[in-house]
């Protein structure tokens, strides 16, 4: 199991990434169909509130985390021109991050919560969760150490960074709210957690992925490595002051609010930093979508990564936030970045490295193909949904409709949800399948090209 072989983090930490996702887009689509059936297995473990939470944290920290570590174990040796410092504890730290894990998972089911979002696992799995990301974090810092190559790509810059801040927003955003009274300012440091969750984790290391993936798909290199830098650095100084937007209209002083908008608009330039790259990188090469999955899949990340960024500044407002603040646009909105954007640059990611691993072109190209169109039209329908309805119940709230009336208002929407929330599980599959075949037929080929070597010997 903690294997010495070449690559073998990167492959573990994506097998057991997509295990996640299954399980992770399970609690999610319970979730979804609980909203229309409420009486849907209805127990002690799987009420509503244990299943979301579940659901959140499984898809951040299994699926899409794990997605992250396994390209960082091919990425960051490849821009280093180096080796894994240690593929034996890369293996150890994937065993040790499962089990933390499973345990956070039956923790929830069974109730136990911080009631932090982004932050629900109790504090006796935060502190072993801690460990397991430090100890990823030596092994890929003990690599860029060994580097043979001295120029810093930008993708290195993003994945160090988004390596140093994670731990940093975890320890922050779950240790001290123990012992913070709560109220406002339990409220200000669970979402310190909540956003940067996202926007020093999620949001980091994919634009680090997006940076590395787009010129080995395209073959072009990419448009400006200053103006990356620029974006780096914008999110590096900007994004940790974004949280306090989250409770606008709430009961926080209002110079708080308004520090947390001014910043929410200026991350406006790190999204036209990689966007402008992006196009710029992209021109002459957008033939190719037609027949690259990996390419596609980063193409439509990256666009839904734009609208991500343009959504979030223009919630941050306190007009806007006043109709759609607790209603269904949020979800569709917090779905937009780990799912729209990240989930697919990290399925970009794998498509393209698990062939250089295993040494064989994926099993099924149709199997990909169907993994996009399930997940982008699911995705669509899921969103449009949301957002339409959430938009709908705003307004009907502002306008004194009795709440009950807004709930069954919301029907066609849920229904929407889930019907989107299905195609986006379903698609899931077609990625682990064709995982599963390409991996063992790869295994079959090497052991049928020994056997032949040994027989010619």
């Amino acid at each position: 199991m903690f294997t010495d072989e070449k690559w073998s983090s990167s492959k573990n930490w994506f097998i057991a990434a997509v295990f996640w996702i299954i399980i992770g887009m399970s609690m999610g689509l319970l979730t979804a169909t609980k909203q229309i059936w409420p009486e849907l297995l209805n127990n002690r473990w799987t009420t509503y509130g244990h299943v979301r939470s579940a659901h959140v944290m499984l898809v951040i920290y299994a699926w899409l985390s794990m997605a992250y570590v396994g390209s960082m174990f091919y990425m960051i040796p490849k821009l280093a021109k180096t080796k894994v410092y240690s593929e034996k504890l890369g293996n150890f730290a994937l065993v040790f991050y499962n089990i933390v894990i499973l345990e956070g998972f039956f923790a929830l089911l069974f109730g136990q919560t911080e009631v932090i979002e982004y932050g629900e696992f109790p504090l006796w799995v935060d502190v072993q969760l801690l460990v397991a990301i430090g100890l990823v974090a030596y092994n890929l810092f003990k690599t860029v150490g060994r580097r043979k190559e001295k120029m810093l790509y930008v993708s290195l810059w993003y994945f160090l960074g988004s390596l140093l801040w994670l731990p940093l927003t975890w320890i922050v955003g779950n240790f001290p709210a123990q012992w913070i009274p709560s109220g406002v300012q339990q409220g200000l440091m669970g979402w310190f957690l909540g956003h940067n969750a996202i926007g020093l984790w999620m949001t980091t290391v994919g634009v680090g992925q997006i940076y590395y993936l787009l010129p080995k798909l395209t073959g072009r290199p990419l448009y400006s490595h200053q103006l990356s830098m620029i974006g780096f650095w914008a999110i590096a100084t900007f994004y940790v002051w974004n949280g306090p937007h989250h409770l606008m209209n709430g009961p926080i002083p209002g110079w708080i609010s308004k520090a947390g908008v001014i910043p929410s608009i200026v991350l406006l330039i790190p999204v036209w930093a990689v966007l402008a790259n992006f196009w710029g990188t992209m021109k002459g090469s957008w033939s190719q979508t037609r027949t690259s999955v990996p390419l596609r899949f980063t193409v439509a990340g990256t666009i839904f990564y734009l609208f991500a960024c343009l959504q979030g500044p223009l919630q941050a407002l306190p007009s806007v936030s006043s109709v759609i603040k607790f209603t269904h646009w949020t979800v569709g909105h917090a779905h937009m970045g780990p799912f729209g954007a990240f989930s697919f640059t990290s399925f970009a990611a794998i498509y393209y490295i698990l062939p250089k691993i295993v040494g064989r072109e994926m099993f099924s190209k149709r199997a990909m193909e169907a993994h996009f169109w399930f997940s982008t039209v699911g995705f669509l329908v899921f969103a449009f949904s949301l957002w339409i309805a959430g938009v709908v119940q705003g307004f009907a709230w502002i306008e004194g409709v009795p709440f009950l009336q807004t709930v069954l208002m919301m029907e066609p929407y849920v229904q929407g949800r889930a019907i989107g929330g299905t195609m986006m599980y379903v698609a899931q599959f077609f990625l682990a399948w064709n995982m599963y075949k390409t991996i063992k037929l790869a295994k079959l080929e090497k052991k049928q090209q020994a056997q032949q070597q040994a027989a010619t010997a």
